[in-house]
């Protein structure tokens, strides 16, 4: 494995994590629990955008990688 794509693999689990973690400490400091049912699922959904862009954003970084040291 090369050393870009084994960067670009630790940032999208280490991202995964830090994203989740802030979210997470958001969820709690905000007391989003307490909150009304619609509330509650806007910031799922606001959450799972986020990660979903992220999540792509990176795996189309790992498979250009992937694509530039596989031979032709």
């Amino acid at each position: 494995m090369s050393r870009a794509l084994k960067r670009y693999l630790l940032t999208l689990v280490g991202g995964v994590v830090v994203l989740d973690a802030m979210v997470i400490g958001i969820y709690y400091q905000f007391h989003v629990a307490e909150r009304p049912i619609k509330t509650q699922q806007t910031f799922v959904g606001v959450w799972i955008a986020a990660t979903l862009i992220f999540v792509t954003t990176m795996m189309r970084r790992i498979r250009r990688a992937r694509r530039r040291r596989l031979p032709s």
